[in-house]
C-alpha cells in the first residue's frame, strides 16, 4: 500500500474497502471493511461518503457520515491513513523580481533600462524552458525524475498534487525522518498512449528549470527496478578516510562535474541501464549524457 496513488476522473467515484472488486483494495488492514468508504469529485467538489463501515471513517481526526474534502486532507479508515489531494490546486509563487531604486546615489543605470535587462532576462530563461520541455517530451520513454525536496517545498506539493507516481529513494526510519528534504524518483508520462501524468512534467520544467531541482532520466526499467539502481548510489565512501557520505548525484551542478571524471567502467556502472540523463547546463540549455555505447552527446 506504500506510496500507492489512485486517481477519480471527474464525474467518477472512488471506492476503498478491504475486498478486491473495489477501487483501492487494502487488503492488510483487518480493521478496515470490506467496502468501507467512497469519493467523488465531480470537477469541481470532492466529497466522501462513508459505507456502512464497522469503525466508522475519520476526516481530520472526526468521525464522519458524509464531508466535502479540502486539498490536502487526511483520511482514517481502519488503521490505514490516507491523504486527498486536488491535482495541481496550489498555484505557484510568483518568482521575486528585484526591487530597484532608482534614487540610490550609486545606481549604475536608471530604472527603465534596468527593467528592460530583467524583461529580456525572462524571456531568455523562458524559451529555455520551451526549449527543455519539447527536448524531454521527444526524449525515449519511460522518462522519469530524480527530484531534491531540500531545494524547494514547492516540488513535494507538486508530487503529491499530482497523478504521476513518485517515492523517496531513502527507506525505513531515515526515509520518515528526512522526509520533507529526500531525493524522490518520479515516473513521468508524456504522451496520450501512457494516460499523460496530469502536465507535471510541465510544471517540473516551468518552475524549477534553472533551480537545480532534479535531473531527468530516460530508462526502459520499471519503477521500481529504476529505484533500486538510483539508491545504490546514495552513499559513497571516501577514499583517504574511508569515511561515508551522502553523494548528491541528482543535483545537477554535481551530475555534470561528475560524469565528465567518469572513467568508462564508472559511466557504466552509473548509468546501468538507463539510456539517457538530462538536466540543466549552467546556462540553462538541455544537457545530455548518454549511457556508455549510446549515441554520443
Amino acid at each position: 500500500m506504500k506510496g500507492q496513488k489512485a486517481a477519480i476522473a471527474p464525474g467518477g467515484r472512488l471506492r476503498v474497502g478491504r475486498v478486491d472488486r473495489v477501487d483501492l483494495a487494502i487488503p492488510g488492514d483487518a480493521q478496515m471493511s470490506a467496502l468501507h468508504f467512497e469519493v467523488r469529485w465531480d470537477g469541481a467538489v470532492l466529497r466522501l461518503k462513508d459505507l456502512g463501515s464497522a469503525r466508522g471513517t475519520l476526516v481530520g481526526g472526526e468521525p464522519v457520515a458524509e464531508a466535502e474534502l479540502e486539498n490536502g486532507a487526511w483520511i482514517r479508515a481502519g488503521g490505514t491513513d490516507l491523504m486527498a489531494y486536488i491535482e495541481a490546486a496550489t498555484p505557484p509563487e510568483d518568482e521575486d523580481e528585484e526591487e530597484i531604486d532608482p534614487d540610490a546615489p550609486d545606481a549604475l543605470f536608471d530604472a527603465p533600462f534596468l527593467r528592460q535587462l530583467a524583461a529580456r532576462a525572462a524571456e531568455q530563461r523562458a524559451y529555455c524552458r520551451r526549449v527543455a520541455k519539447d527536448r524531454l517530451r521527444r526524449a525515449p520513454g519511460p522518462l522519469y525524475a530524480v527530484l531534491d525536496a531540500a531545494r524547494s517545498a514547492r516540488i513535494l506539493v507538486l508530487l503529491r498534487e499530482s497523478v504521476a507516481p513518485y517515492r523517496s529513494l531513502y527507506e525505513g526510519l531515515e526515509g520518515e525522518s528526512l522526509a520533507d528534504v529526500a531525493p524522490y524518483l518520479v515516473r513521468l508520462t508524456v504522451n496520450e498512449v501512457d494516460g499523460g501524468d496530469g502536465g507535471l512534467l510541465e510544471r517540473l520544467v516551468d518552475e524549477g528549470w534553472g533551480k537545480r531541482w532534479g535531473i531527468f532520466l530516460s530508462c526502459p526499467l520499471p519503477f521500481r527496478e529504476v529505484r533500486r539502481h538510483l539508491r545504490r548510489f546514495l552513499m559513497v565512501e571516501e577514499d583517504e578516510t574511508g569515511d561515508r557520505l551522502y553523494f548528491r548525484f541528482y543535483d545537477p551542478g554535481v551530475l555534470r562535474a561528475f560524469v565528465p571524471t567518469c572513467t568508462p567502467l564508472q559511466k557504466g556502472d552509473l548509468f546501468g541501464e538507463i539510456r539517457e540523463m538530462y538536466m540543466e547546463s549552467e546556462v540553462l540549455d538541455v544537457l545530455r549524457y548518454a549511457r556508455p555505447g549510446g549515441k554520443p552527446c
